[in-house]
């Protein structure tokens, strides 16, 4: 036969306030939020061609499963605009859910033209 042990907790800790509990509760939904963002180069600038950044490595991925997540997508700016500092092409964000071990993009950012370099007509 199994025997429970119970907890014993201090007579002396106050509840929580209602103001702490819905700070502890924002902050556990967050932790449960699949929405993550990935930075990521488009080589050709019609989305065919995609190389996905991993900070871990210093390098780039074929694959969004390589990618490095981002919980915060200021976070995933900064670091685009870091590793695209004086370069030509700046790096993207892409919005993503993570279920069940599975990468799915929600969307993608588009180019800014302004951001890629003018085409030479001669």
């Amino acid at each position: 036969m199994k025997t429970t042990k119970r907890l014993q907790f201090d007579e002396d800790i106050e509840p929580l306030s209602l103001e702490e509990k819905r700070e502890l509760k924002r902050r556990i939904d967050d932790l449960d939020d699949p929405v993550r963002y990935v930075v990521f180069s488009d080589i050709g600038g019609n989305g065919r061609w995609r190389l996905w950044l991993d900070v871990s490595s210093d390098g780039y991925g074929m694959s969004i499963d390589q990618a490095t997540l981002f919980k915060r997508e200021h976070v995933a700016r900064s670091v685009a605009k870091a590793y695209s500092d004086r370069k030509r092409n700046a790096l993207l964000i892409a919005k993503i859910t993570v279920k069940s071990g599975e990468r799915q993009v929600l969307k993608y950012e588009k180019p800014n033209p302004r951001t890629t370099a003018p085409t030479i007509r001669r």
